[in-house]
């Protein structure tokens, strides 16, 4: 029965692919044309990007984007909810109850959730049962990595560099994880040049005397982001994929860390003069590295691919009542499209984050499925993006749940690993 309902949705991915064509022609649409790069930055909010961007003149990359493309604030899920949620629910198309994924940790034992939670199949999944491939880094809960067209990088890649050797499972496919591997970034290895991005020498030289939690913290995220970004180079110039999905972890992370510094009159924890003095300007010096990292990603494709920069949630920053991890989010996130669909320019009226992966979808000339609520947005189209929207609205299949990945390996447990991610997550106050 499962054999025949994949087949099913092979099938009708085949039928319904068979309607779309290039914008206003009759030719089948060119297999160029309906590649995608997605960069998604966790926790990008436009009430901070807004200001850097219009007021202070920084984010020159990003700002140009957001002339060329779509773009509007996207309403996240309410109450806000955890990154690994979100980012399924944008890359499935579906609620949580539907793909599965719904926290950090699961049980009394708190275990971080594994690549075997998710219960719907991902825009990779549906892509490769199209015959299209993909490139996945990064990505929450994909560890350990599982076979899909294309290659995946588990999001556990920064972790264990104390262990004689990596985890196993880290890469799919595993004939590219000694590359993979050797790319990672050692904390302990990033030089006052490196840190010197975000803080002064003088800050520098008080940081690292007077706090160095919070200077280990920097090195943490920072170097997992590097790593990351070395690993996706290495593959934009040895494949070309169909979608090539960025994900910066990142500037979530410096902003539970030090957003408190850029707004010391918002949190309830006290800040001293001298900390401020150091930290303050550290999130958005990050932000200006995401910008360049921005650049860099879009450099590395043809100047007219189509491209989609998105966040989960945004970020309001410390809490006077003191809570931390989510209750620091937003519910507005931020979502930007450059496509021959869109106009230059135009501005969404509304965007749920539900509606996402349905774009993403059209995009890449595939229809979303009929039981995925979400809907492909209209606002900004071109009079040939009308058209292809509405026809591949009309050529909804009726589900892609038959396409839920396999169980691959059950990846290898250390107990060294797991506490090193509960260690982090409750530094960022996402558990207990």
């Amino acid at each position: 029965m499962r054999l025949w309902k994949r087949g099913l949705a092979i099938l009708l991915l085949a039928a319904s692919a068979l309607v779309l064509v290039g914008c206003g022609g009759s030719e089948p649409l060119d297999p160029e044309a309906r590649k995608l790069v997605v960069i998604g930055i966790d926790s990008a909010d436009w009430r901070l990007l807004g200001p850097m961007i219009d007021d202070e003149g920084r984010l020159p990359v990003i700002a140009k984007f957001r002339e060329e493309s779509a773009s509007g604030r996207m309403k996240t899920f309410y109450p806000l909810e955890k990154s690994p949620l979100l980012w399924a629910s944008i890359s499935t198309g579906v609620m949580p109850e539907v793909h599965g994924i719904r926290n950090f940790v699961k049980g009394s034992q708190q275990k971080p959730v594994t690549g075997s939670a998710w219960y719907a199949p991902a825009i990779w999944d549906i892509l490769g049962a199209a015959g299209m491939s993909s490139s996945v880094v990064g990505m929450w809960t994909t560890y350990p990595a599982r076979e899909i067209d294309g290659v995946m990088v588990s999001d556990y890649l920064p972790y264990g560099h104390g262990r004689e050797k990596p985890l196993e499972g880290l890469v799919w496919p595993d004939s590219l994880s000694a590359e993979v591997n050797a790319l990672r970034v050692d904390p302990g290895s990033l030089t006052d040049e490196d840190l010197g991005r975000f803080l002064t020498p003088e800050q520098l030289s008080i940081a690292e005397a007077e706090y160095p939690t919070e200077m280990q913290k920097l090195r943490d995220v920072y170097a997992a982001d590097l790593g990351y970004l070395a690993v996706n180079r290495m593959l934009a110039q040895r494949f070309d994929f169909d979608l090539f999905f960025y994900y910066l972890r990142g500037p979530d992370m410096i902003s539970h860390y030090f957003y408190r510094f850029l707004k010391p009159q918002d949190s309830r924890l006290v800040v001293t003069p001298e900390q401020e003095e150091v930290f303050h300007d550290v999130v958005k010096k990050y932000y200006d590295w995401a910008d360049e990292v921005t650049g860099e990603v879009l450099s590395w494709f043809p100047a007219d691919r189509q491209a989609v920069i998105v966040s989960d949630h945004g970020f309001y920053g410390p809490r006077k009542s003191g809570q931390k991890g989510a209750a620091e989010h937003s519910e507005w996130g931020i979502f930007l499209v450059r496509s021959p669909l869109y106009q230059p320019g135009a501005r969404f009226n509304h965007i749920d984050l539900i509606d996402i992966c349905p774009t993403m979808l059209a995009l890449m000339g595939l229809p979303a499925a009929a039981d995925m609520p979400g809907r492909v947005l209209r606002d900004g189209l071109t009079p040939d993006g009308q058209k292809r929207v509405e026809e591949m609205e009309k050529n909804r299949v009726p589900s892609y749940l038959s396409l839920r990945p396999a169980a691959g390996p059950a990846g290898e447990v250390d107990a060294g690993v797991d506490e090193e991610i509960r260690k982090q997550l409750r530094s960022l106050g996402y558990i207990n």
